[in-house]
């Protein structure tokens, strides 16, 4: 019996020495008593719905070069009120703060000529809309290149 009490004893000194003999982990591979979270995961704001809509979009003619100094006219159809913008040189136009609530009406206008009209409905609640706008020739307009072509070859005939 004192033989068993005495390897057991061995036993249990043997494993403290092993133990204290391992390196204690270093400071930065130790865990901290306190746990601080300061970097908690932001919360994702949520969107509001937009309260108004954008209208934009391009003018261009029939080979599709955009067209400076157009005119474009928008027209709540509800309460009659237009509004107009004048084309930059890339032909662009833009219409903001308009009311989900209103149907609009998009037409451009170059010297004699005019684009189809566009429609913007109530029951579309996309926020930014895009609309182009060809302002077409009319038959029996003769574009001002065409033009200065046919004085040239009028001119040989005679």
């Amino acid at each position: 019996m004192k033989l068993v009490f005495f390897a057991a004893a061995v036993l249990a000194f043997c494993s403290s020495s092993l133990t204290a003999q391992t390196p204690s982990p270093s400071q930065d591979e130790r865990k901290p008593d306190v746990f601080l979270d300061n970097h908690r995961p932001l919360n994702p704001k949520k969107e509001k719905a937009p309260t108004s809509r954008t209208v934009s979009g391009t003018v261009t003619d029939d080979t599709g070069q955009p067209l400076e100094g157009a005119l474009v006219t928008l027209l709540d159809v509800k309460s009659n009120e237009r509004r107009t913008f004048f084309t930059k040189k890339d032909g662009r136009y833009i219409f903001e703060d308009l009311a989900f609530t209103s149907d609009y009406e998009v037409v451009a206008k170059w010297k004699k000529l005019v684009s189809e009209t566009r429609k913007l409905s109530q029951y579309d609640h996309t926020a930014k809309v895009v609309r182009l706008l060809q302002v077409g020739t009319p038959e029996g307009y003769a574009a001002p290149a065409n033009a200065a072509a046919v004085k040239k070859d009028d001119s040989k005939k005679n």
